[in-house]
């Protein structure tokens, strides 16, 4: 690339919009520019695009070229581009760019081949952060498609650290029994492939002491059997999962036995609609699905007893409860139902 000075490059660059074909060159050809100049054309690329693109207000070869300019750039001088790394920690734009996004994630911090690098408390809250990255958003409704890449995106690279990097699941392990949020769960199992190696944790995972990554297993195991209906995880559920949604029903008491009457709790209104995923993995588990909402429908108050009162919040949660369970049930009988008639 033959040398121009950096009001030269900028006048170039300014006519993104008029001379897309000329811009174009000389973004590919930036990576062959004198060493000695290279760092001032990366700071000039960055500081002109890196806006627009942010903005969505780039031309899609624009942008296309643009990233890939500063994909190759990185390999030159990757300290000094990665200066700009401040803006990822405040732009939020930065999370729902198709074109930055990528970049960010290739050049974030973890490093996955090397598991031991991911493994202490600060680098899996960071795979919690990207997690969370994936909720909705006010400003997402009204562009779910820029939304949806971003999930896609932000899944398959933590999908690629679990299969290249996480040979020993730790990094998997880890992340989940710290938990994310449960509205995650049919995000991540849709789009996480590698997240089936999770449900050889759910047997441990649901007895941990604390009542919401009880909650959580439950939840993750209901939706990852209805993704991989295989036998082996049916056991899994028949032993595990579904005794420890009763559990949580029934808790044990200082006698050591299980309560006699229902225990109305938040996780348990959490809890049960994943059983109707279950139920459409394994229509044959059902029955055994509708005998447990039965028991916890009977061990709770009945809804009768609260005419008048219905202003008191552990009221309203025990109402509450008893919709959930009719609800999740109807859905279950639908798949019991369906069974039979085939």
């Amino acid at each position: 690339m033959k040398k121009v000075n950096l009001e030269q490059l900028e006048f170039i660059f300014s006519q993104h919009d008029t001379n897309h074909s000329h811009v174009l060159d000389v973004l590919s050809q930036l990576e062959y520019a004198p060493i000695t100049a290279i760092e001032g054309y990366a700071n000039c690329m960055l500081s002109i695009f890196l806006p627009l693109c942010l903005d969505r207000k780039l031309d899609v070869r624009i942008a296309e070229g643009f990233v890939s300019a500063w994909e190759s750039l990185n390999s030159i001088i990757p300290h000094s581009l990665w200066d700009i790394r401040i803006v990822f920690r405040c732009d939020e734009r930065v999370f729902r760019s198709q074109y930055i996004l990528p970049v960010w994630l290739h050049h974030t911090h973890f490093n996955s081949r090397n598991v031991l690098a991911l493994t202490n408390a600060q680098d899996t809250a960071m795979l919690q952060l990207l997690l969370e990255l994936c909720l909705e958003t006010p400003t997402d409704k009204n562009n779910k498609e820029c939304l949806e890449k971003s999930r896609r995106l932000i899944c398959s690279f933590i999908h690629s650290i679990f299969i290249d990097g996480d040979r020993e699941m730790i990094l998997a392990k880890i992340l989940h029994f710290q938990t994310y949020s449960t509205e995650l769960i049919p995000i991540v199992v849709d789009l996480i492939p590698s997240l089936y190696i999770v449900l050889g944790f759910i047997p441990e995972l649901t007895r941990q002491p604390q009542v919401d990554k009880q909650v959580f297993g439950i939840l993750l195991a209901c939706y990852l059997c209805e993704k991989y209906p295989l036998e082996n995880y049916l056991m899994t559920a028949e032993k595990y999962v579904l005794p420890r949604l009763m559990k949580i029903a029934f808790p044990i008491t200082k006698e050591g036995h299980p309560s006699p009457t229902c225990m109305p709790s938040e996780a348990l209104v959490q809890a049960i609609p994943g059983f109707v995923h279950l139920a459409r993995a394994f229509p044959h588990f059902g029955p055994q699905i509708l005998r447990a909402f039965d028991n916890i429908a009977k061990g709770l108050p009945q809804p009768k007893e609260f005419i008048g009162q219905e202003s008191s919040s552990k009221i309203i949660l025990v109402l509450h409860l008893h919709k959930v369970l009719k609800d999740s049930r109807d859905l279950v009988q639908v798949e019991v139902d369906k069974m039979d008639q085939s």
